[in-house]
């Protein structure tokens, strides 16, 4: 389990959730304004899955067989284990316009997060972002309350600040129990629009905090196939209906069927990762959420049928309760600038994920 610290008190010392800004959410932050951090990272956590040459989970790892390194240097493991730790889980629902017509598909998903996220001992709060962030239900281990607040989402105004949505579910997480995994699933388009937060600032946080995010993408161009006539297409994306955000696959006409064959594709986005997280502002090329969840060790899922959106969370389910938890002091903890971790596991034929680093200091 991730042991950034004993107390809240001793988190804001060590630099995971220090003395940040006072944040009015309709006013963006100045230029000037300083991401006020204090950087003494003591214990860093790190997401490892595993998987043989067939895609199969491997459960007998051992700690003899990992190396890690943290900014090439090879680092003293303190704790390796099998996540089994209960999940801290919050759901983030994009209910803006530009989705309205996949609300109905969202409402009936609180039993898909429950059971196959949640777990037994699980827990989970449900925040809706459009125009307005609102915190719906708060943490509780109750499923009924949890499927209730999601079955009770209402379409919103025309923004998608993802972003603010994040930046609420961090600070929510950073004040639960520190004996629970932390994790946030965004359901939204990939975009964010009308954020005071600085878009690389939740990011961040997350990484600091050991935060694993996932996303699950909500497709404009099947919300405006089954938006009704009387419903006005809502015009403030970049894309066009009909034009998808990523180029299409080699030989292959852009259709629903082959862009969901992306959702296990891995894109390496180390660079764009790097550069929010050391500024926490800039744009993002492509698709946002696969920066947040690429650079929290989490995954990205474009699901364009009801079935195929209950497999992404069947997957993200499976993903959290199948991978192995690594933890570290950094030997190099005083270093300023951008951490980047690597993990080598010694046996063959093996394929391995985790997060790609931390920044420590205030940002440029």
């Amino acid at each position: 389990m991730r042991k950034l610290s004993l107390t809240m008190a001793l988190l804001l010392a060590l630099g995971l959730a220090a003395q940040q800004p006072e944040r009015k959410p309709k006013t963006p932050a100045g230029p000037q304004e300083e991401f006020r951090l204090r950087v003494a990272v003591e214990i860093v956590t790190a997401p490892l899955v595993v998987r043989d040459a067939r895609g199969e989970y491997i459960y007998d790892l051992t700690r003899s067989e990992i190396q890690i390194l943290d900014n090439g240097v090879p680092q003293q493991i303190t704790n390796f284990e099998l996540a089994e730790q209960p999940i801290s889980l919050v759901i983030l629902l994009d209910t803006s316009q530009t989705v309205k017509p996949l609300l109905d598909r969202l409402r009936q998903s609180g039993i898909l997060f429950t059971s196959y996220i949640m777990g037994q001992f699980g827990e989970a709060a449900v925040v809706t972002f459009d125009s307005e962030v609102m915190l719906r239900q708060e943490f509780t281990s109750d499923v009924d309350e949890i499927t209730k607040a999601v079955a009770r989402i209402q379409p919103g105004g025309n923004e998608t600040r993802l972003a603010d949505a994040l930046d609420l579910a961090v600070n929510l997480l950073l004040a639960r129990s520190q004996d629970r995994r932390p994790v946030i699933v965004a359901v939204s388009e990939p975009r964010n629009n009308g954020s005071a937060i600085p878009i690389g600032e939740p990011l961040r946080l997350a990484q600091l905090a050991g935060i694993s995010i996932y996303t699950v993408a909500l497709s404009r161009v099947q919300a405006d196939l089954l938006r009704r006539p009387e419903d006005t297409p809502v015009r403030d994306s970049p894309y066009p209906p009909g034009v998808f955000p990523s180029p299409p696959l080699p030989g292959q006409p852009e259709t629903p069927s082959t862009e969901a064959q992306r959702q296990y594709a891995r894109v390496d986005l180390g660079r764009a990762i790097e550069a929010l997280v050391r500024t926490t502002q800039g744009s993002v090329k492509g698709n946002v959420l696969e920066v947040y969840a690429q650079g929290t060790g989490g995954l990205s899922y474009r699901p364009f049928s009801r079935g195929t959106f209950e497999q992404a969370i069947n997957l993200i389910g499976q993903d959290l309760h199948n991978q192995y938890l690594v933890s570290y002091r950094p030997s190099n903890r005083s270093q300023r600038g951008f951490h980047r971790i690597q993990i080598r596991v010694s046996r063959r034929g093996v394929s391995i994920r985790t997060r790609p680093g931390y920044y420590v200091g205030p940002p440029q």
